[in-house]
């Protein structure tokens, strides 16, 4: 689901977002690495994860893909353009745990999590995802 900017405010950036939601919700690294810069910087601050680099991120998704394979963002509540490089988008990240991943899900359950995420975009691409929730 494409949620219209919530302004009237729109950016270049917002194309760059929308194919990295994409690429994240069909599993395609490669095509999230295309929209990516090499020194990304990827912070979930409620979940103390942070990598630096692009690489580190596609390592990080192979290690999830394992656990849950269904990962993906739904129910998109807002994209919010704040200015020509930075989008904020609230939805849910949702995935079903195929193992038992101690301290956060048991084989079988489905996992929710609203997130607000601030992409910062140069250059058409990502160079910083920050994760709040």
């Amino acid at each position: 689901m494409t949620t219209q900017p919530s302004t009237a405010r729109t950016s270049a950036a917002v194309p760059v977002v929308e194919k990295f939601i994409e690429a994240y919700n069909s599993g395609d690294v490669a095509a999230i690495l295309e929209v990516t810069a090499p020194d990304l910087t990827v912070e979930h601050h409620n979940r103390g994860v942070k990598v630096d680099s692009a690489q580190a991120f596609a390592d990080l998704l192979a290690s999830f893909a394992g656990a849950f394979p269904d990962k993906h963002f739904e129910n998109r509540r807002a994209l919010h353009v704040v200015d020509d490089n930075t989008v904020l988008v609230e939805q849910t990240w949702v995935a079903t745990a195929i193992a038992d991943v101690p301290g956060w899900a048991q084989t079988g359950e489905t996992v929710r999590l609203d997130v607000c995420t601030r992409f910062t975009v140069h250059e058409g691409v990502v160079t910083e995802y920050h994760d709040y929730g």
